[in-house]
Order: structure tokens, then C-alpha cells, then sequence
């Protein structure tokens, strides 16, 4: 049987205007730390370039290391990079925003005063007749049979519900403990092979079902492969990699962050 993934959302042609940048797994954190700070940085940086340039900002999941919309909550160490997000919102940059494994929950703030666009699981569109299909990845690719279950849990309203019991302080100290991706660079785990591997065969499917470019993010490993005018990407990470990816009519590519 072939993987699906249900809920595609399509994109209306007038909130898509090149050239794409398309961000995953940056995994900006709460902590502190060198590490953290060449990230925020990094990506700060960046974001300020699509300012200059215009275009559309695509985010594939996993952009906060946690995110928890609470009572209009943004912690002081990520107040920069929500920042940098609505400065391209000024300059009338639209922003279509996938929620990830680890910050599924922005709808709120970053949705409703920002005007950023939110996507449960999937973003499809088309643009000069080049038809893209983007996702986060973790419904694809996860490490233990029991994560859909558990993924279906804590992105439902009841779990929702009962988070917002608690002091938002701490829902964002539970969030960031439970990741494995705010702690020191060699203490960071690599994705297994398998499931990079897993993730490639997907989008190849994608392919095969007609779409001209497949994109993912999740499992952290830089990816790109052109055959025969398809194009499926994964777009990597800010962690070990400092990846994003770029797509003009001119085609797609890969961008190797240097300070």
C-alpha cells in the first residue's frame, strides 16, 4: 500500500509570488546557549534577506524548537526571530506556515496579528504550471509505532484544553525538555538512514502521482535530486547543516548558511 496523507491544503495563486524560500527544522529554542545563538542569528539573517528580495516564505514545520500559543505568550528569547516574521509581514511578504511536530500549535498570535498562513499536515499549489507538494514529514517518518496515536492526542483540543490549565512558563519548560534538538551540538542525535530513506521513498511517490516538486523537512538530512524535471527535496536542518531551500524559474536549490 502507498502512504498518503490526508488534509491537503491548497494555496490561492495570490499568496504565492517567487522567488520560494522554504525553512524547516531550525528548532530555535528557548535556551540559551552559543549554539543557539549562531542559529537565531543565522536564521534572523536570512529572514532579513527575503525582505530585501520579496518573494514567499514557505515554513515546513519545526521552525521553534517549541511553540505553545498561549495568552499571546512569546518568550523573551524568541521574541527576535517572531519579529524578523512580522517585518516581512509589513513589507506585504506572505508567510504559509506547516505546523511540525514540535510547534503544531501557533494558531493564534503568529496566525491571527501576524497574518501568517497556517497548514495542518499539507500545502499544495501550483505555479507556472509546476505543481508542488509540501509537508513537515512526521507523519510520514516516525521512530515508534505508537506516534500516531500520541501525535493524535496532543494536537487535540483536549489536550490543548488541559495544557492551558497550566502556567504558560511551564508548558514551555515541558515542551523543551521532551526535544532532543536544544542541547549541546554533539549531543544531538542524527536521523537513522531507514527513515531518511523512508522519507525519500515518499516523495518519490509524490512524484509518480504527478506533482513536479516534492518537498519535506523532519528527518534533517539535506536532499535534493533532479530527474527527468521533478525535483524531490528535503530541505535539512540548523543544527547540523544550516539548510534552507530557494526556487526561482530557474529551478531549485539548496542553501548552505555561512556567517
Amino acid at each position: 500500500m502507498k502512504n498518503t496523507v490526508s488534509l491537503s491544503s491548497d494555496i490561492a495563486p495570490e499568496r504565492i509570488t517567487p522567488p520560494f524560500y522554504f525553512f524547516s527544522d531550525t528548532h530555535i529554542s528557548t535556551r540559551r546557549g552559543e549554539e543557539q545563538e549562531y542559529r537565531l542569528h543565522g536564521v534572523i539573517a536570512c529572514l532579513n534577506k527575503i525582505k530585501t528580495t520579496g518573494g514567499t516564505l514557505f515554513i515546513l514545520g519545526d521552525f521553534f524548537d517549541f511553540w505553545f500559543d498561549c495568552r499571546n505568550y512569546i518568550p523573551k528569547t524568541l521574541k527576535p526571530v517572531v519579529d524578523a516574521l512580522a517585518n516581512l509581514r509589513k513589507e506585504g511578504i506572505e508567510i504559509h506556515y506547516i505546523g511540525g511536530n514540535h510547534d503544531y500549535w501557533i494558531q493564534g498570535y503568529l496566525t491571527r496579528e501576524l497574518g501568517i498562513h497556517f497548514y495542518p499536515e499539507t500545502m499544495i499549489f501550483n505555479y507556472q504550471n509546476m505543481r508542488f507538494y509540501c509537508l513537515h514529514g512526521d507523519q510520514v517518518v516516525y521512530p515508534h509505532t505508537s506516534y500516531p496515536l500520541v501525535r493524535k492526542f496532543i494536537r487535540s483540543s483536549l489536550a490543548v484544553a488541559l495544557l492551558k490549565c497550566l502556567p504558560v512558563k511551564w508548558i514551555y519548560a515541558l515542551g523543551e525538555h521532551v526535544s532532543h534538538y536544544n542541547r549541546a551540538l554533539q549531543n544531538i542525535p542524527r536521523v537513522p538512514d531507514p527513515m531518511i530513506k523512508k522519507m525519500q521513498h515518499f516523495l518519490l511517490e509524490k512524484l509518480q502521482q504527478g506533482y513536479d516538486i516534492a518537498i519535506s523537512g523532519h528527518v534533517h538530512e539535506p536532499y535534493c535530486n533532479e530527474n527527468h524535471g521533478k525535483t524531490m527535496v528535503i530541505l535539512g536542518d540548523w543544527i547540523h547543516h544550516c539548510t534552507y531551500g530557494f526556487w526561482d524559474t530557474s529551478g531549485f536549490r539548496l542553501i548552505h548558511y555561512k556567517r
